[in-house]
Protein backbone atom coordinates (compact mmCIF):
# COMPACT_ATOMS: atom_id res chain seq x y z
CA UNK A 1 0.00 0.00 0.00
CA UNK A 2 1.12 3.34 -0.83
CA UNK A 3 -0.40 6.74 0.77
CA UNK A 4 0.91 10.08 -0.04
CA UNK A 5 -0.08 13.12 2.17
CA UNK A 6 1.07 17.22 2.11
CA UNK A 7 1.32 19.39 5.14
CA UNK A 8 3.05 22.65 5.50
CA UNK A 9 5.74 23.65 8.44
CA UNK A 10 5.89 26.69 10.25
CA UNK A 11 9.26 26.94 11.47
CA UNK A 12 11.81 24.18 11.69
CA UNK A 13 11.79 21.60 14.39
CA UNK A 14 14.15 21.46 17.37
CA UNK A 15 16.35 18.36 17.85
CA UNK A 16 14.04 17.02 19.85
CA UNK A 17 10.92 17.07 17.16
CA UNK A 18 13.51 15.52 14.21
CA UNK A 19 14.51 12.51 16.99
CA UNK A 20 10.90 11.89 18.20
CA UNK A 21 9.96 12.12 13.72
CA UNK A 22 12.83 9.71 13.44
CA UNK A 23 12.14 7.33 16.44
CA UNK A 24 8.24 6.81 15.34
CA UNK A 25 8.99 6.40 11.36
CA UNK A 26 11.92 3.80 12.50
CA UNK A 27 9.05 1.23 14.36
CA UNK A 28 7.55 0.26 10.61
CA UNK A 29 9.35 -1.56 8.46
CA UNK A 30 7.31 0.10 5.73
CA UNK A 31 9.56 2.96 3.42
CA UNK A 32 8.57 6.35 4.74
CA UNK A 33 10.09 9.50 3.04
CA UNK A 34 9.52 13.26 3.39
CA UNK A 35 10.81 16.07 1.19
CA UNK A 36 10.04 18.80 -0.64
CA UNK A 37 10.04 20.21 -3.87
CA UNK A 38 10.12 16.55 -5.43
CA UNK A 39 13.17 15.48 -3.54
CA UNK A 40 12.24 12.69 -1.11
CA UNK A 41 14.56 12.04 2.05
CA UNK A 42 14.48 9.10 4.35
CA UNK A 43 12.37 9.88 6.91
CA UNK A 44 14.59 6.88 9.43
CA UNK A 45 17.64 8.62 8.57
CA UNK A 46 18.81 11.68 11.35
CA UNK A 47 21.03 13.30 9.01
CA UNK A 48 18.35 13.91 6.38
CA UNK A 49 15.22 14.47 8.31
CA UNK A 50 17.52 17.40 10.14
CA UNK A 51 18.96 18.68 7.15
CA UNK A 52 15.88 18.98 5.53
CA UNK A 53 14.30 20.64 8.24
CA UNK A 54 16.96 23.24 8.95
CA UNK A 55 16.26 24.34 4.99
CA UNK A 56 12.90 24.85 5.36
CA UNK A 57 11.45 28.54 5.34
CA UNK A 58 8.11 29.53 7.51
CA UNK A 59 5.05 27.80 5.61
CA UNK A 60 6.66 25.47 3.59
CA UNK A 61 4.88 22.32 2.10
CA UNK A 62 6.31 18.77 2.90
CA UNK A 63 5.33 15.79 1.38
CA UNK A 64 5.02 12.45 2.94
CA UNK A 65 5.03 9.18 1.08
CA UNK A 66 4.74 6.30 3.12
CA UNK A 67 5.07 2.56 1.41
CA UNK A 68 4.85 -0.75 2.81
CA UNK A 69 3.22 -3.56 4.46
CA UNK A 70 2.24 -1.93 7.74
CA UNK A 71 1.88 1.28 5.59
CA UNK A 72 -1.51 2.13 6.79
CA UNK A 73 -0.25 2.04 10.95
CA UNK A 74 2.73 3.77 9.72
CA UNK A 75 1.10 6.85 8.16
CA UNK A 76 -1.47 7.00 11.21
CA UNK A 77 1.25 7.33 13.69
CA UNK A 78 3.75 9.62 11.81
CA UNK A 79 0.68 12.05 10.88
CA UNK A 80 -0.58 12.35 14.10
CA UNK A 81 2.77 13.35 15.28
CA UNK A 82 3.52 15.87 12.03
CA UNK A 83 -0.42 16.80 13.04
CA UNK A 84 0.26 17.74 16.95
CA UNK A 85 3.45 19.52 15.74
CA UNK A 86 1.80 21.45 13.32
CA UNK A 87 -0.72 22.35 15.93
CA UNK A 88 1.88 23.39 18.58
CA UNK A 89 3.71 25.44 15.98
CA UNK A 90 0.60 27.51 15.33
CA UNK A 91 -0.56 27.98 18.83
CA UNK A 92 2.88 29.44 19.86
CA UNK A 93 3.23 31.63 16.81
CA UNK A 94 1.96 35.33 18.08
CA UNK A 95 0.26 37.49 15.38
CA UNK A 96 2.22 39.89 13.63
CA UNK A 97 0.40 42.92 15.30
CA UNK A 98 2.18 41.66 18.44
CA UNK A 99 5.74 42.48 18.98
CA UNK A 100 8.17 42.85 21.81
CA UNK A 101 9.01 46.59 22.71
CA UNK A 102 11.88 47.62 24.78
CA UNK A 103 11.54 49.91 27.32
CA UNK A 104 13.68 51.81 28.98
CA UNK A 105 13.92 52.05 32.65
CA UNK A 106 13.77 54.98 35.02
CA UNK A 107 16.97 55.52 37.10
Amino acid sequence: MKIEWSFEMYRPWTIDQVLNFVAIASRYSSQIYVGTKGELLNAKGLLGVVTLSLSLGAHETIKLLVDGADAQEAFTAVSVFLQNEERRQRIYRLPSRYTLKRSRVAQ
